[in-house]
């Protein structure tokens, strides 16, 4: 179960600045995974968190390439989020940049870096996100990754 292998760790990199890192184990592939960040369809499955549905996913998938998605809370208020592809190396490592929007306008900007490891036929997963610019901020997203991994992992059950 991924409960018992999961770890948060919540710290600061050299120059004092919060840093987030999640790790999670699934029972699927790397590839599986991998798939589950990178096609659009899979991705509104399970991005956001619990409760909250994806009605725009949009991927383009390269180098320099943009994603940018809404997550539409329970109380149907639309958060829009995106960003630009940094690193794609299939099925290892995927990051990219993470700014909510306001009014259509990109706020600060942040960097998500996600690794992915074969462990025995599961894949354990390093989640790493950078650049906040509080402590406030890190672990609000922490709540709401966690609570996102949860529903990927339903997800991949599902597959």
């Amino acid at each position: 179960m991924t409960d018992a292998i999961s770890r948060r760790e919540t710290m600061a990199d050299a120059g004092g600045e919060p840093v987030l890192m999640l790790k999670r184990r699934f029972e699927s592939s790397r590839e599986t995974v991998f798939r589950a960040w990178t096609d659009p369809e899979r991705m509104a499955k399970w991005f956001g968190p619990d409760g909250c549905t994806v009605p725009v996913c949009e991927i383009d998938l390269r180098p320099g390439g943009a994603w940018r998605a809404c997550i539409l809370s329970p109380e149907c208020k639309q958060h829009f989020v995106g960003g630009v592809y940094l690193e794609i190396d299939p099925p290892g490592k995927l990051s990219f940049t993470w700014a909510w929007e306001t009014d259509g306008v990109p706020g600060h900007e942040m960097v998500v870096a996600v690794e992915f490891h074969d462990r025995d036929g599961s894949t354990e997963m390093v989640f790493q996100q950078t650049q906040f610019d509080s402590s406030k901020s890190r672990d609000d997203h922490e709540r709401g990754w966690s609570s996102s991994f949860e529903c990927l992992e339903r997800v991949l059950l599902e597959e």
